[in-house]
């Protein structure tokens, strides 16, 4: 078999003559993208139209100080919890508890950078790859989203990480930011850096480069916690003739952070900063190299684009937590994906439009994983492992606008999915190795369907219902007890969902408010079960509902005497349990009370965040309260809700910023990363108590 990394130059070099230009009728349309658009519903849309579950987030709340990733940016979204393990290493994150199985890492999120699929084809997500600090826009859409951008249906993050195409200027921007890793002063403090450039050729507006850099070191609040990582990219925007735009992006990062494992009750009280993954030099060391190329075009009524993205990653993984639950893992991955898009408006009479879009999407992986035992002088091995892993999926649909009050979108996808693994594996350490085989392969119909309606102006009202799923990732290839297959089901998910969306402007102020409520279920839901060690274990769940209500509330205000306000509202209520509901009032019981409820996503979650501005000085804040958090299936112990707020005060000068800031200031001494259906009582992380940060970014133009 022909590796991809042999040939993905040999696609790039001939797809770059590639023409996917489309007729050019006479007709006015919004798939022409203007940067107030959202794509998040595959067909451009303004934020007026947008009545679904769909949030973005801008730059100034993406690139802030207090988070080195996406976790506080991503928390300020109801039905959204992102969990970081120190400064930065393993990420974890939830949408409407789509990431139950995941112990670590994200599944069933479908991840977009740029219009290039970033998540692999068998669904893991590399959310590490993201420095908030380069994210202009991030679209977030929860829920089933199988028939807009692969299967899934825990949601889709659609990222752009560039500055529109003509407002690009040559210029060179640098940040830097100081953290400290515990309570006072004097201990050791994290530090990050990073450059970027962007360069005219020959002060054109048709062309630049874009070159970007960062560098991470953070010990971490406990032992063998720490995070190191480096990442560069290059990224050529040419714009070859009017309406035609082609993006070249190379990248790579090397990154390598520490994992102290989970801690009982008492020690987390006692001894907070333990680390059983000491012991074992319990760490990830992860590298990876990418390479894309895109080409679109966009006219008058038409819009298409082609993305072709190909990566190597390697990781090298000492894990263990006890003598029970210990080894080493090997892993090589080579990924490609295809991305085809084409949207096309035809006006019917003065006020009917039909817009009409196909999508395909093609992923490919080769994937090799070996386990070997962990211990001095021994080279034992447990399973050595290639799989390869194909998705084809493909997608048409279109909207219907009847004048300005009514908006039909409906979309139908097909996705085949199919993995061929083979190796070999022991079932104990005394066996000799036997054969390894699997052989998985789905095929799943996907459709989306919303009506919207428009109430009055400002007021929008929809309905959708949408079917999403996932598949058993290469992380779940073998059983960790006796190292043989999985084999599980997957998952299969549909929703329903009924929200609105009020924008209202006023002389001084604009008022934001959406609200939505949905009811999901989950067949042969993957989730983690108790093994017989302290390592869970996957399994199917049959029957997983899922109901929520959530609100959002922005507003912003600009007083006489110059201070302005900007302040966002949000809150949600999660049931989500493993049997069905007796009736909708279960929304409003104690779900103490009730001994089916889901381990691992807070019952209630709200807060705040916002700025206070006059003239260069900004008073900035996030406040975020946690409800509690059921730990295991057959318990009914809980993790104790508890607050989260980060404060800063910001100074902008003429070319440069400095913002000084406290991250945690109740100081709560509260556990992020709950290890949830564990044994032993191990479910506690703790994380650090009040930290500060000062970060300084300055622009060179």
């Amino acid at each position: 078999m022909i590796r991809p990394l042999v040939w993905i130059v040999g696609l790039v070099s001939l797809c770059a003559p590639l023409s996917i230009d489309a007729q050019t009728p006479n007709a006015s349309d919004t798939t022409a993208v203007q940067p107030v658009e959202v794509l998040a519903l595959r067909i451009p849309s303004t934020a007026a139209q947008v009545a679904a579950n769909v949030q973005v987030l801008n730059a100034a709340s993406l690139q802030n100080g207090h988070s080195p990733d996406l976790q506080d940016a991503l928390n300020s979204i109801p039905g959204v919890f992102m969990e970081t393990r120190g400064t930065g290493g393993s990420r974890k994150l939830q949408m409407r508890s789509s990431g139950l199985r995941s112990p670590f890492g994200v599944r069933n999120v479908l991840m977009l950078m740029d219009g290039f699929v970033l998540t692999n084809a068998s669904g893991n997500s590399p959310l590490e790859m993201w420095n908030p600090q380069w994210l202009q826009r991030l679209e977030v859409v929860k829920g089933p989203v199988g028939a807009l951008y692969g299967n899934a249906y825990g949601g889709a993050l659609l990222a752009t990480s560039l500055p529109t195409f003509h407002s690009a200027k040559t210029s060179t921007n640098w940040y830097t930011t100081l953290r400290s890793q515990g309570l006072g002063l004097m201990n050791e403090w994290a530090q990050e850096s990073g450059i970027s450039h962007t360069q005219n050729f020959s002060n054109s507006e048709n062309r630049f480069l874009h070159f970007r850099a960062f560098w991470n070191d953070a010990t971490g609040y406990r032992d063998q916690e720490y995070n190191h990582k480096n990442q560069a990219e290059l990224h050529l925007l040419d714009e070859p003739s009017q309406n035609v735009k082609t993006h070249l992006w190379l990248g790579w990062m090397d990154a390598n952070w520490g994992l102290p494992g989970s801690l009982n009750q008492e020690d987390a009280t006692e001894d907070p900063t333990k680390a059983p993954g000491l012991n074992y030099e319990a760490h990830v060391q992860r590298s990876r190299t990418w390479l894309g190329w895109s080409r679109t075009v966009n006219k008058t009524t038409s819009r298409n684009g082609f993305w072709l993205y190909g990566q190597l990653t390697n990781k090298h993984n000492p894990f263990g937590t006890s003598r029970f639950f210990n080894g080493t893992k090997d892993e090589s991955e080579e990924f490609i994906s295809l991305r085809y898009w084409r949207a096309k408006s035809y006006l019917l009479g003065s006020n009917v439009k039909f817009t009409f879009d196909q999508s395909v999407i093609a992923r490919y992986e080769w994937f090799d994983i070996t386990e070997r035992d962990n211990k001095l002088d021994s080279d034992d091995l447990r399973y050595d492992i290639a799989a390869f892993t194909q998705s084809h999926w493909a997608s048409v649909g279109g909207r219907l606008e009847l004048g300005q009050r009514w908006q039909l979108d409906a979309q139908l996808a097909l996705e085949h999915m199919q993995r061929e693994s083979e190796g070999s594996s022991r079932k104990t350490a005394s066996d000799s190795l036997s054969g390894y085989e699997e052989s998985y392969a789905v095929l799943d119909p996907l459709p989306f369907i919303q009506a919207s309606y428009l109430l009055m102006p400002g007021l929008r009202m929809f309905a959708q219902w949408g079917n999403g799923g996932s598949h058993p990732t290469t992380f779940e290839l073998v059983d960790p007890e006796d190292y043989e297959p999985y084999n599980l089901n997957p998952e299969e998910a549909n929703s329903y969902e009924f929200g609105i969306r009020w924008l209202k402007d006023l002389p001084s102020s604009t008022i934001e408010l959406t609200a939505q409520a949905y009811h999901q279920r989950v067949k042969q839901a993957i989730t983690r079960i108790p093994g017989s060690n302290d390592e869970p274990i996957m399994g199917n769940v049959d029957s997983l509902q899922m109901s929520g209500l959530e609100l959002t509330v922005a507003v912003k205000h600009h007083f006489n005497n110059g201070l302005n306000l900007e302040i966002q509202g949000w809150g949600n209520l999660n049931r989500h349990a493993f049997e069905s509901y007796e009736n909708i009032f279960t929304l409003f019981t104690s779900a103490a009370e009730r001994s089916n409820t889901l381990p691992g996503t807070p019952l209630h979650t709200a807060g705040t965040r916002g700025t206070l501005q006059k003239k260069d000085w900004t008073l900035g804040w996030q406040h975020q309260w946690l409800d509690k958090i059921k730990l295991h299936d057959d318990k009914e112990d809980w993790a104790e809700q508890h607050h989260r707020v980060n404060i800063y005060v910001q100074r902008d000068f003429k070319s440069h910023k400095v913002q000084i800031g406290v991250r945690n200031a109740l100081n709560a001494e509260f556990s992020g990363w709950l290890q949830t259906n564990g044994f032993g009582g191990k479910y506690y992380n703790p994380a650090p108590p009040r930290t500060l940060w000062i970060s300084l970014r300055w622009s060179l133009n």
